[in-house]
């Protein structure tokens, strides 16, 4: 060690320190099935920047649309011309989204470009639909964007049990199509593929998207005291195979749980929107 002048103070240098090799132990995790989530790019089609909070960049030929949720347009090339999509309003609705999304079409006679990014600090999951021929259920709101034919809609769930307790209520979010559809998704994002049969058990807000063809149900948490102190509450959310199913870590109402703040406006008599002047003007 390097001594300093200061009594009973020294410096470790780098080269005295012995660091074990990490051992792997997430090989046992994915031998069964699971799959890391990157939201990785296609080369010539779109790409996905960032590790969190990320932007979708598209090159747009000429005369082609892109659809987005309002709000979430980050950057474009100044032939890319902006119109209101007010088809099956109602179906995108009763899914989570807005009644009104935006359409991007490249009105130029070189390729152009957009660029978006999703209303809340989440990441981008690209889900080609070509590749689910019952559509893909998604928890409400996730959907974000979309390229080539893909319809958000809704299936209702009339079962009572997983309507109220599978954490997805009885009106879904369904995507069909075969286009590419872009989701949000917060956290650590995992998929997995289960066989005819597997059954996984899974937090009732954890879960993103899941292919149409998989069951959904529940199971009790456990006992009384378990439902009560164990924080799941009385029910988790079952997943029965054959399919794909998409996981989070961190749903973003349980992320504004942990974070604990609310910020509200004062009721006064100015009548002026706007936010508020400083910061004593908060309630949190």
């Amino acid at each position: 060690p390097y001594r300093t002048g200061c009594p009973g103070v020294a410096f470790v240098t780098m080269a005295e320190v012995e660091v074990s090799a990490p051992a792997n132990v997430s090989a046992g995790f994915f031998d069964m099935g699971f799959e890391l989530v990157k939201g990785e790019s296609a080369e010539g089609k779109y790409e996905i920047l960032g590790d969190d909070m990320q932007v979708l960049t598209l090159e747009l030929a000429p005369d082609q649309v892109m659809i987005s949720e309002p709000g979430t347009m980050l950057t474009m090339s100044d032939g890319v011309e902006t119109e209101v999509v007010c088809d099956n309003c109602c179906a995108r609705q009763c899914g989570g989204e807005p009644p009104i999304n935006v359409s991007y079409t490249n009105s130029g006679t070189e390729t152009g470009f957009v660029g978006f990014t999703p209303n809340v600090p989440a990441k981008i999951l690209p889900m080609s639909l070509d590749a689910y021929p019952n559509g893909m259920n998604a928890q409400s709101g996730a959907y974000m964007s979309s390229i080539g034919q893909v319809t958000p809609g809704f299936s209702l769930d009339c079962n009572p049990m997983t309507a109220c307790c599978a954490g997805m209520g009885c009106c879904r979010q369904k995507l069909t199509g075969d286009g590419v559809a872009f989701l949000n998704a917060t956290g650590t994002v995992i998929k997995k593929s289960l066989s005819d049969g597997e059954v996984l058990v899974v937090d009732t807000q954890s879960l993103v998207a899941w292919d149409a063809g998989v069951g959904l149900g529940v199971q009790a948490t456990g006992g009384m005291c378990v439902a009560c102190f164990g924080g799941e509450g009385c029910c988790n959310t079952t997943l029965k195979g054959p399919g794909d199913v998409w996981i989070q870590s961190m749903n973003l109402s349980k992320m504004k749980r942990s974070l604990g703040v609310v910020i509200t406006m004062k009721s006064g008599g100015g009548g002026g929107g706007g936010a508020p002047v400083d910061h004593e003007s908060m309630v949190r």
